[in-house]
């Protein structure tokens, strides 16, 4: 189970991403229902990490303009196992997506300060 908090009308977790040298790393992302990818991070958190670039794709940016992004592979601790996801480099906040939610259930309760929880599905 993941665990977060409601600030400013957004649903943030820390997920752990192990960085370069297998330490874990608590990152501060928000639950993105419109983002359809997995992870989506800032260049200085990219960095700290010591993710490389092994791809790149395109964005849809909120416009409808689509935007070149790099594509970075990370490990995160998802539901107590390491979990190999595509993180996109993001110009704006850490973002958690769809695809890293597949196969869980999210339940909010929207009011701030309010609790976010992620559970896998039977």
């Amino acid at each position: 189970m993941l665990t977060g908090r409601i600030r400013d009308r957004q649903a943030w977790l820390t997920v752990e991403i192990p960085n370069s040298n297998g330490q874990p790393l608590p990152v501060e992302v928000v639950l993105d229902t419109g983002f359809e990818g997995e992870l989506a991070l800032i260049v200085p958190i990219i960095r700290q990490l010591g993710l490389q670039e092994y791809d790149y794709g395109f964005a849809e940016q909120s416009d409808g303009s689509f935007a070149r992004v790099a594509i970075y592979r990370a490990a995160v601790l998802w539901d107590g196992q390491s979990r190999q996801v595509d993180v996109i480099e993001s110009g704006s906040e850490p973002l958690l997506g769809m695809e890293l939610l597949l196969g869980s259930r999210v339940t909010l309760e929207v009011r701030d300060g309010g609790p976010v929880t992620i559970t896998p599905l039977p």
